[in-house]
């Protein structure tokens, strides 16, 4: 029986319909995130290849900021795939990332769906989260007449680099199916668009010999009845709190990400009165003192001027509650009195605090 929710390619079980009507994506701008990045870091160090050399100036970047935060065009990450084939002399990195990357190189992704119940719920937990580390590439579940599909979609580029994207997907998916009892045997076929490899070989000995080329889709076809199977490591309690962690990591990339507005959401974030220096702010915003100063420099303003401004416009929000004293209003902005809060206040609008609370 088929699920409606999910999507069915053409030619999947002869005995179901030739193929629904995909829903129509909205265009979105195609970009990976720095866990994908270390990933491919990692495979590449096992070839002696330095993440220095592999980035070519960018590592700190890239090595140093939560890996999440890090995005990257999707052209700049098929650069990255053949430099690394280049640097490596090995052409099937894709495989080698999916399959061999270490787990902690995936971030949360890897606990994420290591205590789920069931393959099928670390199914949806990779969809949900998908973001974390990919934006345009997308992976989807169908089934049909006991086999179950995970389709990988991503946009191409109708070069050497789609073969590497695919491999990175499909081996890291089988790399799930194995760690939810998917043994030998068991894989139905793993489907690749791209024409058939001069490294075959690999994919005989990892896809057990049910990998087909050329295909008009790229996929692991596997016994449904894997979805539901009750996982060893089930751990609910574990499992939620990881869950947590990623909406709120969804939430923070879903923020700003340009450096300035970056930079005004951590300022306005800060629990305690006193204005952070500009060395703090850069180090908490993975950046170096020197950049954070050229950014606000190319956008005309200073780091002083900046935090002057948001200064006035938590004054002016909480002189508009009348809860707020004047005092506590100092208070709050970290003024060392009344009087110094007066001054700045004058100076940022015009008007005194007494005026302004008068007029709003």
């Amino acid at each position: 029986m088929l699920n409606q929710s999910d999507e069915l390619g053409s030619n999947f079980v002869s005995s179901c319909p030739a193929s629904f009507e995909r829903p129509r994506r909205q265009a979105v701008t195609a970009e990976v995130s720095g866990v994908l990045l270390r990933a491919l870091a990692d495979v590449a160090k096992r070839y002696e290849v330095e993440p220095q050399a592999l980035f070519q100036g960018s590592t700190q970047e890239f090595m140093t900021r939560e890996p999440v935060e890090v995005r990257v065009p999707m052209a700049e990450y098929r650069a990255l795939l053949e430099r690394a084939i280049a640097l490596t002399g090995e052409p099937a990195i894709g495989l080698h990332c999916g399959l061999y990357a270490s787990e902690s190189a995936f971030d949360l992704m890897a606990p994420l769906v290591a205590h789920v119940p069931t393959l099928r719920d670390a199914i949806r937990e990779i969809r949900q989260f998908q973001s974390l580390l990919f934006v345009g590439p997308d992976i989807q579940l169908s089934e049909c007449a006991g086999v179950a599909r995970l389709r990988c979609e991503f946009p191409r580029a109708h070069g050497s680099s789609d073969r590497a994207i695919a491999e990175f997907l499909v081996a890291g998916l089988l790399r799930l199916l194995r760690a939810f009892g998917c043994g030998e045997g068991d894989l139905h076929a793993a489907r690749f668009q791209h024409t058939t490899p001069a490294y075959r070989h690999l994919y005989t000995t990892i896809f057990e010999g049910r990998e087909c080329f050329s295909d008009e889709l790229t996929a692991l076809e596997f016994p449904a009845e894997l979805l539901d199977r009750p996982h060893l490591h089930s751990n609910p309690a574990l499992q939620a709190l990881i869950h947590s962690q990623a909406e709120q990591r969804l939430e923070r990339i879903a923020r700003p990400t340009r450096l300035i507005d970056r930079l005004r959401v951590y300022l306005r974030n800060q629990r305690t009165a006193r204005v952070p220096d500009m060395a703090l702010a850069a180090r908490e915003l993975g950046v170096s003192v020197r950049s954070l100063r050229r950014r606000l420099s190319e956008e005309g303003i200073s780091y002083r001027t900046l935090t002057q401004e948001l200064q006035r416009d938590q004054a002016c929000a909480m002189l508009r509650n009348a809860d707020f004293t004047l005092q506590g209003v100092a208070d709050a902005l970290g003024f060392a009195d009344t009087a110094s809060f007066h001054r700045a206040f004058k100076r940022w609008t015009g008007l005194t605090a007494c005026e302004y609370r008068n007029a709003n």
